[in-house]
């Protein structure tokens, strides 16, 4: 089979409120390195492109970054828009040719080079792929001022990377951004896609709070 070429997105427009740090989260650093730089070096060995997407006002600090770090050339930016939907449409549009394209929230830097290698293989398949983790707390949803239990059993948690088949994204992001689109699994089911899903990693941690930033600092310290 002919190798795919992978276009990937790193959407990292975070202001970083629940982190309650002076910079945005993906500026901070994780093991002494930049989360999103750490991010950005999990996808550079399988990407035929990576387009890192950032708000206007974080362009700068990011070069700067990129300078520091030896990255220049290694990528292309975008500007994000007023939500992740026009974050990922644009960068989206700046990406070049290619077979598959991976959607990657720059907070989570800690995805493995095999996760990323199971959802590409699910996404040659299927053209569509989510990574799902089973849930292992107990549930409960209030309903009518009362709590009622939730089968766990049914719940699965979504994390990214989550790839398409790149005309199929490329055609569900010409919609209108619409309130039920919470990922863009969600934008792809509204073309009547069914979406199938891989096994993604509880390690594949979003870092939003202060403990999150513990978890992880003790993962890379494992060796993660």
């Amino acid at each position: 089979m002919e190798e795919k070429r992978i276009g990937v997105v790193i959407v990292a427009g975070g202001s970083g409120s629940r982190m309650g740090a002076d910079v945005p989260k993906q500026f901070l650093r994780l093991g002494g390195e930049y989360i999103l730089v750490r991010t950005l070096r999990r996808f550079l060995p399988v990407a035929k492109e990576v387009v890192v997407v950032l708000p206007e006002s974080q362009q700068e600090r990011w070069r700067e970054i990129c300078r520091e770090c030896g990255l220049e050339g290694t990528h292309r930016t975008a500007v994000g828009g007023a939500t992740r939907f026009h974050s990922v449409r644009a960068g989206v549009a700046a990406l070049g040719e290619c077979d598959l394209i991976a959607v990657h929230d720059g907070v989570r830097p800690m995805v493995s080079r095999a996760m990323i290698e199971r959802g590409v293989a699910c996404a040659t398949q299927s053209g569509a792929a989510v990574p799902v983790v089973v849930a292992v707390d107990s549930f409960r949803m209030v309903q009518e001022g009362e709590l009622k239990v939730v089968d766990r059993s049914l719940l699965r948690a979504i994390q990214t990377p989550q790839i398409f088949d790149a005309r199929l994204l490329r055609r569900a992001y010409e919609c209108e951004p619409d309130e039920r689109f919470t990922d863009d699994a969600t934008v792809v089911e509204g073309l009547g896609v069914k979406v199938a899903f891989y096994e993604g990693e509880r390690t594949n941690l979003k870092i939003t709070t202060p403990d999150d930033l513990i978890i992880a600092e003790a993962l890379v310290a494992s060796g993660l």
